[in-house]
């Protein structure tokens, strides 16, 4: 068995279904495997000795139950966007200090508290959307359904993001991202990531 360092959360798509078995914490759909839980990606590959030397190899997510990572205020969590409206962003929190969490928990990010100036005027779906992959800082426990979260600062936004075209997005600037495929230009939050921490993020997303 061969484990991936990749940390997925619930409804990133991992493969094409004719690439892989689906296996535990996984599922099918149109054709390709998607997680159904937030872990790691792992890979099992079949003994090509075997009888069944043909089969494929299964793919699972493992959910990372040694991880004692709880989410306070003033610690700065990954989250992927699952809906933007005009007040706020909604996320999964999947990630607390570069630790993965047990259990995703959701979180809430107000149009105030996107960022720093002009908070009045900032709209929503020009900063986030969804599947994006965020960084944020947690500044509230908020309620019992998502603790309030705050992208103001300038290190802090999207650190990872997908074009339509399903590209990989590239920063460009600091409120825009591009897609290396299409040169499609793409409104965004984008967050300032020192270069020491581009490995320990890309673990993560």
């Amino acid at each position: 068995m061969s484990s991936s360092e990749y940390y997925c959360v619930p409804g990133d798509r991992l493969c094409p279904c004719d690439r892989a078995t689906a296996g535990p914490g996984t599922y099918e759909k149109q054709n390709c495997i998607y997680a159904s839980i937030a872990g790691t990606i792992q890979l099992t590959t079949v003994d090509q000795s075997t009888a069944n030397s043909d089969k494929k190899p299964i793919i699972s997510v493992v959910r990372q139950d040694r991880s004692l990572a709880v989410p306070s205020v003033g610690s700065l969590a990954y989250c992927k966007v699952t809906n933007v409206t005009s007040r706020f962003v909604r996320c999964l929190i999947f990630a607390i200090n570069n630790q993965p969490l047990k259990t995703p928990c959701h979180g809430r990010i107000t149009r105030e508290n996107i960022e720093s100036l002009n908070k009045d005027s900032v709209v929503c779906s020009t900063k986030f959307r969804p599947n994006d992959i965020v960084l944020a800082r947690i500044i509230s426990l908020g309620d019992a359904n998502a603790y309030l979260l705050s992208t103001a600062e300038e290190n802090l936004g999207v650190i990872a993001a997908r074009s339509a075209a399903g590209e990989k997005l590239v920063p460009v600037s600091d409120c825009q991202m591009a897609c290396p495929m299409t040169n499609t230009v793409e409104s965004r939050k984008v967050a300032k990531i020192q270069a020491e921490l581009t490995d320990e993020i890309s673990k993560l997303v």
